[in-house]
């Protein structure tokens, strides 16, 4: 690995030398003029990010970034037929005139469709980019996160599951995996900061409320580097500013929890509040197989932005914060109670220069805390806590010749505290904290129509462990296209992990999960990612995604469950392997979406001891089916269908008599031993298949004094079970969901 990251420096840096010597020769002195701004939603003043900027006479565009900014250089001088479009909006058209030497600064409205599946735009369903370099990029707008069935709670997670190459464990769980990656190897950030644990109600699904959300960005693989410290994904999701024109206000009440919201313009900007609460846990127990769920969690946000043109001219500020809790309280004391907490809080300012430069600046926090409380129980107290305080220096350079300089810097101050005991009794306790430091730069050839390129490295020049070496992190990705309808890509990069979170790999729901920096003498988790893969478009309706990757990843940090001495070692390193191929297929058309994906993937561990085995979360097929139509009148229908081949598992052999050495001096020779369960190797079988049909329908109602939307799901819809498990001591099936329907009512004023 070592020898890989000396040649990629040494290439990536005669590359980056050739291109930037290159860059200012092919732009030469700068030509015509440039077009900038912002599009908005014509409602509420909101950005509207990925929306596309099409010149239609000069047949070159721009889509606008995640804060629905954009930016064009190096136009002709001249009139120009300019086309903007986004998919749920009505595309608008206009007259420009670019002058020689200039900035024009145009900012758009756009009014959404009267009908939020029907086709608006051709263009918005392929970026006016032809040489995009998008490799494992999949962005989410909130048009798609709405068209899933709600179920019993609207969950992104359940979005992103519906994706080839992204699994998970079962329908109790929004924990998922990438491409044979550990569930704590994927980035979770809200608006850019850090979030520990995204997830509510023993991990059923996100702590993060689809109602605030703007649109995600979510990288499989092949990520850039200005995102680091995880493996195998990254999540970005994005905020609603708030209403900019008016005050409104929004309640919600579902199976579980109800939810409310206030948004609406303050001097300069605008503000966004939104609030969750669980009910009583009795409406759960079906949704658990009749298990007793004694939880309770909520969750809130807020947003504030200040966009004033008379004292900040193209640039915004914003502050924005976000909390939640659950607690898992049992009646019975002799059961463990849980606590977790998520508080996190930021500050971003974003900015467009006069020259084509655009900054980010941000500065956020983030705190993690969890306890298991025993009780009366026989369970251990445990309790862990993570402080993140991170400032993060993001900046791009756009050149007459459309290339773009992205480069920037992460500095990050991190302490974990953890304590634990272990099967033999043997307390696991430490504190650790440290700072790093990690920069890149990352250029993006765009200049010709058929060829685009990213170089692209991430240093890491200080670690959160001292001890630490340097670690180097190139990204290549590149694209070919030599057709109008088909583009071929390529790409490799390096990863690394310095936080892991102790937690046992066969666990069916884990709620207690510890995040802890790795100790000094234990090398980063690394790993390495190559893909291909192609986009064709059939129609400019219809496009087919195919991609194949393979990851290798060392140095995989587990807790050492064996350990037996004082000084035998807390973690264990183990290593893995995935490979698959994953395909997607896109089409919409007037009133009709339907989404495709199927993977056929392998993942592989390798232990302390060489011997390799399937991880729990490894799915040989997966095929995922998304639809949605617009019945007429306002009636929206959509419909899910999951196929997966079945999970791996380890069978019981036996039971036998374990010598509980906490009492081998008790002189009571049936209290010495207790019952212990023969496992087979690690997952050698697999359960049954997979299958499970979810359909909703929603039908919104506008009144004079505020509009109703009611939505109906019914999730399982034939009752098919599932198998979560087999009972270890009975042999008993354990399903997943049953059949269960769902209403939830919003009304907003």
């Amino acid at each position: 690995m070592h020898k890989l990251s000396l040649c990629s420096v040494i290439l990536l840096s005669g590359l980056f030398f050739f291109v930037l010597q290159d860059a200012e020769t092919a732009a030469g002195p700068a030509y015509g003029g440039k077009l900038r701004g912002i599009v908005t939603d014509s409602t509420n003043g909101e950005a509207i990010p990925y929306a596309n900027i099409y010149i239609k006479n000069l047949r070159l565009g721009s889509p606008t970034d995640n804060k629905g900014y954009y930016f064009i250089p190096s136009i002709p001088a001249g009139k120009v037929r300019i086309a903007v479009s986004c998919i749920g909006y009505m595309t608008k058209e206009l007259i420009a005139e670019v002058k020689e030497g200039e900035i024009l600064q145009l900012d758009v409205q756009l009014s959404p469709g009267s009908i939020k599946l029907e086709e608006v735009s051709v263009i918005g369903n392929k970026s006016v980019r032809e040489n995009e370099i998008d490799l494992g990029l999949q962005k989410i707008s909130i048009d798609e996160i709405q068209m899933m069935p709600t179920g019993v709670e609207a969950d992104i997670f359940k979005v992103l599951q519906s994706s080839p190459g992204v699994s998970s464990t079962g329908d109790v769980t929004s924990r998922y995996f990438v491409r044979g990656g550990n569930s704590n190897q994927n980035l979770v950030l809200l608006n850019g900061v850090t979030v520990y644990y995204p997830f509510h109600a023993l991990g059923i699904y996100s702590t993060i409320d689809p109602e605030m959300i703007s649109g995600m960005e979510f990288y499989k693989g092949g990520f850039g580097p200005e995102f680091g410290g995880r493996l195998s994904s990254v999540l970005n999701v994005l905020t609603r500013d708030g209403n900019k024109n008016s005050f409104h206000a929004s309640a919600t009440a579902g199976l579980l929890s109800g939810k409310a919201s206030l948004e609406g313009p303050i001097p300069g900007g605008s503000f966004l509040v939104t609030g969750r609460k669980s009910y009583y846990a009795k409406t759960l127990k079906k949704y658990l197989n009749d298990r007793e769920a004694p939880f309770d969690f909520y969750d809130m946000s807020y947003k504030v932005n200040y966009a004033n043109p008379a004292l900040l001219y193209n640039g915004k500020f914003t502050a924005h914060g976000f909390s939640s809790q659950d607690m898992v309280k049992n009646d019975d004391p002799f059961k463990e109670d849980y606590s977790i907490k998520n508080n996190l809080f930021g500050l971003n300012w974003y900015q467009i220069w006069a020259s084509p430069l655009f900054s980010e600046i941000t500065l956020s926090s983030s705190n993690f805390a969890a306890e298991v409380l025993p009780n009366l129980s026989q369970a251990k107290r445990r309790n862990n806590f993570v402080h993140d305080i991170t400032s993060l220096w993001n900046f791009t350079y756009i050149y007459d010749s459309r290339d773009e300089l992205n480069f920037g810097a992460e500095h990050k101050f991190v302490s974990t505290g953890l304590n634990l005991e272990n099967l033999y009794g043997k307390n696991i306790s430490f504190d650790q904290s440290g700072y790093s430091l990690a920069g890149y730069v990352n250029y993006k050839f765009y200049r010709y129509e058929k060829i685009g390129f990213n170089l692209g490295m991430r240093i890491n020049f200080a670690s959160l462990s001292e001890l630490r070496p340097f670690l180097l992190e190139p990204r290549i990705n590149l694209t070919y296209k030599p057709w109008p309808t088909l583009s071929l890509k390529a790409g490799i990069g390096r990863y690394s992990q310095e936080l892991i979170t102790v937690s046992n790999e066969n666990d069916l729901i884990s709620i207690f999960e510890p995040w802890t920096i790795i100790q000094p003498t234990i090398a980063a988790s690394e790993a390495t990612q190559f893909t291909l893969g192609l986009s064709y478009f059939l129609t400019e309706n219809f496009n087919v995604d195919l991609e194949g990757y393979y990851k290798y990843l060392t140095n995989l940090s587990e807790p050492n469950y064996n350990k037996f001495l004082v000084n035998d070692p807390d973690y264990i390193n183990v290593s893995g392997e995935a490979y698959g191929i994953e395909s997607l297929i896109k089409l919409q058309t007037s009133g009709m979406y339907l989404k495709t994906g199927y993977s056929l993937a392998w993942a592989f561990k390798i232990d302390s001891k060489q011997m390799r085995y399937i991880p729990k979360y490894d799915l040989r097929h997966s095929l995922n089916i998304l639809a949605g139509y617009s019945l007429g009148r306002g009636f929206e229908a959509n419909a899910t269908w999951f196929l997966n081949s079945g999970l791996p598992f380890s069978p019981v052999t036996g039971f036998y008599d374990r010598l509980d050495i906490n009492n081998v001096w008790s002189f009571q020779d049936l209290q010495n031993f207790q019952a212990s369960t023969m496992w087979d190797r690690r997952n050698p079988q697999r359960l049954t298949v997979y299958h499970r049909l979810d359909v909703g329908i929603s039908k919104k109602f506008e009144f004079s004094f505020a509009s109703i939307m009611l939505d109906a799901s019914i999730m399982n819809v034939y009752n098919r079970k599932n198998i979560f498990y087999f009972d270890k001591n009975t042999g008993k099936q354990v399903n997943m969901l049953p059949f269960m329907p769902s209403i939830s009512v919003k009304v907003e004023l």
